[in-house]
């Protein structure tokens, strides 16, 4: 474990990014956060000025590797390049991780990233997707509190299950009691709290996704 035990991981993947704000907000509130980069995402990190702590690769995005620590892999191969990233961090001993340049690209590649919220939280660990509009993060059931950050103007509960049962939604300017929400009839999008209010999301049954945005144009 060593150098990676309780420490943030910040996992670049390969998706298209050529505004890197709130990557550089990122690294200002957490300057000793380890660089773990998959295949292409060294591209990003080299952008930001970034030597890889780690990088896991099969180089089929960037045939060029570069780290302190470089793990290759086969192209064919059941699990992706960033979910192997995840996997070793976690392993090593982080237990935040912040996934960037994971959105915006392949449909497929941003589903498989935002599945890795359940993985991480499946490793008693805890995963943030961030880019320049979202900041997303899973809500495993029960109460869970959160603070409004100033960044962003909404908040939206999408379901990952088909049906969350029992959902409240308190301090919020759109309030819910106990209520059923089902993928086909959305009743969580667009929620809005003060900057710096805490509001609370109760679900007795289900996961969701709980996505921070902020409208496009809007800079940090």
């Amino acid at each position: 474990m060593g150098a990676f035990e309780g420490r943030h991981a910040l996992i670049f993947a390969a998706a298209p990014e050529t505004d890197y704000t709130y990557i550089r907000a990122f690294l200002d509130a957490h300057p000793d956060a380890l660089i773990v980069c998959a295949d292409g995402g060294l591209r990003h990190a080299r952008a930001l000025g970034l030597h890889p702590d780690l990088m896991i690769s099969d180089c089929d995005s960037l045939p060029e590797v570069e780290g302190s620590e470089i793990i290759r892999l086969k192209p064919e191969k059941d699990d992706t390049d960033t979910q192997g990233c995840l996997r070793e961090a976690f392993r090593r001993g982080c237990t935040e991780a912040t996934l960037v340049c994971a959105t915006g690209g392949r449909i497929d590649h941003e589903l498989a990233n935002l599945s890795l919220l359940e993985e991480a939280h499946a490793m008693s660990g805890h995963l943030t997707v961030l880019d320049r509009q979202n900041r997303i993060i899973l809500h495993e059931g029960g109460c869970q509190k959160f603070i409004m950050p100033v960044e962003y103007r909404y908040f939206s509960l999408v379901p990952l299950d088909a049906a969350l049962c029992g959902v409240t939604i308190e301090n919020a300017k759109y309030p819910l009691h106990n209520a059923l929400i089902t993928r086909a009839g959305m009743i969580s999008i667009s929620n809005e709290a003060a900057a710096g209010q805490t509001f609370a999301i109760t679900i007795e049954k289900g996961r969701a996704l709980v996505v921070f945005s902020r409208d496009n144009g809007r800079v940090l």
